[in-house]
């Protein structure tokens, strides 16, 4: 290089390319801390939990009951029940966690269960962490709570640049989901810790779906997170931050809990929890369980150094889907099929199955690239025979399912439903970062009553909250069954809406979305 080409380096961008330099092999050569390991608690007799639902497990030797969560209230009133009623561990494994209300709730209980003996291990994906070290650490100063987070970046403070730098290890990311209290119930679904998905947010609200379940697949859960929690690639938060907790500093923060509390008690969204009508039948050990065999499905925590063919979810679930006879419906939120999945798809229709999709609208959507590597697959699908609906954005309707919502709605739920006897319900979205990049988890059941009843709640609702689509002198058209119309373009979505997602699907990035 000569000496003018050497002058066009400026210090600023010199300290930028040694950033880059120093972050790119701290990233790819990265060591993860030792740790000690910690494995789950054996279920004790004369635990109140375990003693709660005796009666219902005698009955049921063998078998998995579960409860659909399919109201946002019901589904943290279940968990906040659920950890107030830990006699001695809570095991939480989430993707994002926000630090908003629902996120404070529950960790109010969390701290409570802490103070009372109960030992708790909290799992967290690294990426969407960013900026909480301090808080987390502050956790992790209890005696009875061990912070963990998942395939983190050892670079805390320029968190973006290091992401860049170690973009081939870091894109891989944690997508799972559950919470297990005294290894004796679990809840394993789609949503995560935030208020758009527990009924909470006026801007928009997530339509999402969890399975409470007891009996036999929960030891199966509490494996997985086992696994997780002790492998290489989980590492404590105290390994990671800079952050220093003294014992005071601590308990200071401890003791400001209960006025934040207090100062909540006057929140109109706890009238709403204490409303919600799981209270009285939990209180008087009335749920309705459906019965049946179930299997939890999972990636390995290493899930890129792993076969998809054998060794994952992807090959669950295909499994799962291959075995349909008649019918198959799939509710995903971020639905990218790809060019090999779309010729799958038509090649179910073609022998005879009837396969019908229900994903976000544009205007429903909350991430545009998604909706750019779906939309040119939709009418080949049309074409073949197979029925989409897409959920709308603003359904004028009052809340009456999981499938639609209060305000702005966009589908969350990550349901397939096959010959309307088995259920899979979990974090796998049918797209590529699911099937290739992101560890994910769920429940398959084989219970009759409970797929008719998914279904029922589906079909009775689409209309109202869904745009049912068909193709038209090859052209797209979106039926508003509801109120009677057709619309000839992406209902619902302005302009600039329509401009970017037009930009976004210029781009090769089909195989991160």
């Amino acid at each position: 290089m000569n000496a003018k080409g050497l002058q066009t380096f400026t210090p600023l961008k010199l300290l930028l390319i040694w950033a880059v330099w120093v972050l790119t092999g701290c990233q790819s050569s990265a060591v993860f801390p030792d740790k000690i390991i910690s494995t789950q608690l054996m279920p004790q007799k004369d635990w109140p939990l375990v003693s709660y639902l005796q009666d219902d497990l005698k009955a049921q030797p063998g078998l998995t009951g579960v409860l659909p969560l399919a109201d946002g209230v019901d589904a943290l009133i279940a968990r906040l029940a659920l950890v107030s009623a830990a006699s001695a561990s809570i095991d939480m494994q989430y993707y994002i966690y926000r630090g908003d209300d629902s996120g404070r709730l529950l960790m109010w209980h969390l701290i409570e269960a802490a103070e009372r003996g109960v030992r708790v291990r909290i799992l967290l994906d690294d990426m969407a962490i960013k900026d909480a070290d301090e808080a987390l650490a502050m956790l992790a100063q209890h005696k009875n709570i061990q912070v963990r987070l998942y395939n983190p970046s050892f670079e805390r403070s320029f968190r973006n640049l290091a992401f860049v730098a170690g973009f081939s290890r870091l894109n891989h990311r944690m997508h799972n989901k559950s919470l297990t209290v005294d290894n004796a119930i679990t809840i394993v679904g789609g949503r995560n810790i935030g208020n758009e998905y527990f009924s909470n947010n006026t801007e928009v609200e997530f339509g999402d779906f969890d399975l409470m379940a007891i009996g036999e697949v929960v030891g199966q859960v509490s494996d997985q997170f086992d696994l997780y929690w002790n492998a290489p690639i989980s590492v404590e938060i105290n390994a990671l931050t800079v952050h220093s907790v003294s014992d005071k500093q601590a308990a200071e923060e401890l003791s400001g809990v209960a006025a934040e509390k207090s100062a909540y008690s006057a929140n109109p969204y706890i009238e709403r929890l204490l409303q919600s009508e799981l209270i009285p039948q939990m209180q008087t050990n009335s749920l309705s369980w459906y019965w049946g065999p179930t299997t939890l499905v999972f990636d390995q925590p290493d899930k890129q150094n792993h076969s998809s063919e054998t060794d994952s979810i992807l090959a669950d679930l295909s499994a799962f889907l291959a075995n349909a006879q008649d019918e198959v419906i799939l509710v995903s939120p971020y639905f990218v099929p790809t060019k090999a999945g779309t010729d799958s798809i038509i090649e179910t229709v073609n022998r005879g199955i009837d396969i019908t999709i229900l994903t976000n609208s544009l205007a429903a959507t909350d991430v545009l690239a998604v909706h750019a590597g779906y939309r040119q697959y939709r009418q080949r699908l049309l074409e073949a025979g197979v029925k989409i609906f897409e959920v709308k954005a603003n359904p004028d309707i009052k809340k009456t399912s999981s499938w639609s919502g209060s305000s702005k709605s966009s589908l969350h739920a990550k349901t397939f439903i096959t010959d309307r006897r088995s259920v899979f319900v979990g974090s796998f979205n049918f797209d590529p970062r699911s099937a290739w990049l992101n560890t994910e988890m769920g429940l398959i059941v084989d219970n009759k009553q409970l797929a008719q009843e998914i279904v029922d709640d589906l079909t009775n609702n689409l209309a109202k909250s869904a745009y049912r689509l068909a193709v038209e002198d090859d052209e797209l058209v979106w039926f508003d069954d509801f109120n009677q119309r057709k619309i000839h373009t992406e209902p619902d979505a302005g302009l600039w809406r329509k401009f970017l997602v037009d930009c976004i699907a210029l781009l090769p990035i089909e195989s991160q979305l």
